[in-house]
């Protein structure tokens, strides 16, 4: 057995596979072998040993989870994750140096039903940014938590926004006591559907940490020992704007921090990362990351009809302005 088929096998050994019920099989055996890029042997010693297919179709979040824990180097889900932390190489100032971003958003429904939209507004002031201009294909009204948006769809609304961010730490002894005991259990992060991971118990217990299980259970503990904390859930922007969710805690210095422990994870697939970054997770607002006025785990977009409320589907593009 070569080191990397063993790999691989061993990967899947581990592979915390999306439970039944919220599992979506687009990929053929092609496209499926294209993410991981393991060579056709692999690939079907892989679906021998049981990697998940339904009729020969394959999950999106099982390939990636796959692909990450075996760590080859070429699959397509390393070299974004390698590609999109690269900044997590340069100096901590960089975190906090401000951003510009341009945003694009588009929302639409499987059917024609009319009705209206409404889509989590961004809060980038929280990072010391702004919601600077924007444009909508149909009127926009701004709410404390939403961009309302009358119909018909699909509606476009695109923009630009600015980030910023503060290096700093938790100065309270309790909130780094539990946060430190749970990176001391080391989880790996996986990817998930979001609607599964509110029984984040059995997740946590398979030694497995995505981002709405680890925030739930954190909140949890960070209030029964007195804390008012909440969860935030927003995007990790360059990194093809993945949805994430973190933690929020007035720490005992009054100030409110974000404590986000899959980060801290999700640091370990970068390439060479400063030795800063663990620590800046912990406290720390980074001006890679763009808050929500949205809890974990809570869709980012809705359609709303007469028949009632929905989530609506949503294509997301947030790029950064100047970049090379």
């Amino acid at each position: 057995m070569t080191a990397e088929r063993e790999a691989w096998l061993t990967a899947l050994s581990r592979l915390y596979p999306v439970p039944d019920g919220y599992r979506v099989p687009l990929l053929d055996e092609d496209a499926a072998q294209d993410v991981l890029r393991c060579g056709p042997e692999v690939f079907a010693d892989l679906v021998a040993a049981g990697l998940p297919h339904d009729g020969g179709r394959f999950d999106r979040n099982d390939l990636t989870n796959l692909a990450l824990d075996a760590g080859t180097g070429r699959s397509r889900p390393e070299r974004a994750v390698r590609y999109a932390l690269r900044w997590m190489r340069e100096d901590p100032s960089t975190w906090e140096t401000p951003m510009q971003w341009s945003f694009s958003i588009e929302m639409s429904a499987p059917d024609e039903v009319a009705g209206s939209w409404s889509h989590t507004r961004f809060l980038p002031e929280l990072n010391g940014g702004l919601l600077e201009n924007w444009e909508s294909s149909s009127a926009v009204r701004i709410t404390p938590t939403h961009f309302e948006f009358d119909g018909p769809g699909p509606v476009t609304f695109s923009g630009s926004i600015s980030t910023a961010g503060k290096v700093r730490g938790l100065v309270s002894p309790h909130l780094r006591k539990i946060t430190e005991e749970f990176l001391d259990r080391g989880y790996r992060w996986v990817r998930l559907p979001e609607d599964c991971q509110h029984d984040y118990a059995p997740i946590l217990d398979a030694g497995v940490a995505p981002c709405v299980a680890a925030s739930t259970y954190l909140r949890k503990e960070f209030q029964a020992a007195g804390y008012e904390a909440r969860t935030r859930g927003g995007w990790i922007l360059g990194m093809l704007d993945l949805a994430h969710s973190w933690v929020e805690v007035v720490d005992d210095d009054g100030v409110t921090k974000p404590v986000d422990a899959v980060f801290e994870r999700l640091s370990n697939l970068a390439e060479h990362p400063h030795p800063g970054i663990p620590a800046a997770c912990v406290g720390s607002r980074i001006n890679r990351m763009l808050p929500g006025a949205i809890g974990a785990g809570a869709p980012e977009s809705l359609h709303h009809t007469a028949g009632g409320v929905r989530p609506a589907t949503t294509r997301t593009v947030i790029r950064r302005v100047g970049a090379r």
